[in-house]
Order: C-alpha cells, then sequence, then structure tokens
C-alpha cells in the first residue's frame, strides 16, 4: 500500500515540474519567435522585470495545473491502468 502511495506521490511530483516547464518555456518561446510580442517588453521601461514575472507567472501556473493532473491521473487512472495493464 505504501508503494502505491509513494508511487502515486512521484508521479503527481514529476508531471507538475514537466507541465510547469512546459508553461514554463511558453513566453520564452513566443518571446523568440513573436515579434510582436517582444516589441511589447522592448517599449516598457522596465521590459526585463516585466519579462521575469510573466515567466515566474506561467510557471506558477504550469505547476499547479500539472500537480492537479498528476493527482487525477494518479487516483483516477493508476488503480485502473494497474488492474488493465496500461
Amino acid at each position: 500500500m505504501l508503494t502505491i502511495v509513494s508511487e502515486r506521490i512521484a508521479q503527481g511530483f514529476l508531471s507538475g515540474i514537466g507541465v510547469g516547464a512546459l508553461f514554463y518555456l511558453y513566453p520564452v518561446m513566443k518571446h523568440i519567435f513573436n515579434d510582436k510580442y517582444r516589441r511589447t517588453f522592448k517599449i516598457s521601461e522596465f521590459g526585463e522585470e516585466l519579462f521575469k514575472i510573466e515567466t515566474i507567472k506561467y510557471l506558477r501556473k504550469g505547476l499547479i495545473y500539472g500537480f492537479l493532473y498528476g493527482a487525477i491521473v494518479g487516483t483516477v487512472i493508476g488503480p485502473f491502468g494497474a488492474v488493465l495493464g496500461i
């Protein structure tokens, strides 16, 4: 029982980190590929600080969504996946 609980916690933790990293990279990739998005930070006086704040905001959202996703997948799909061999 303890192994099942620890596996699900690890699954939630890893999915939280993975989804958080994807959300963190979203504004970075958007900044690289979208010139219009890049100009919004170049025009403003505190552009670098605003970009850092935006990336942290996306990282926070991604971690929250990732941990929720991991908890749901671990509790819903986990037992049925173990039975069905998924």
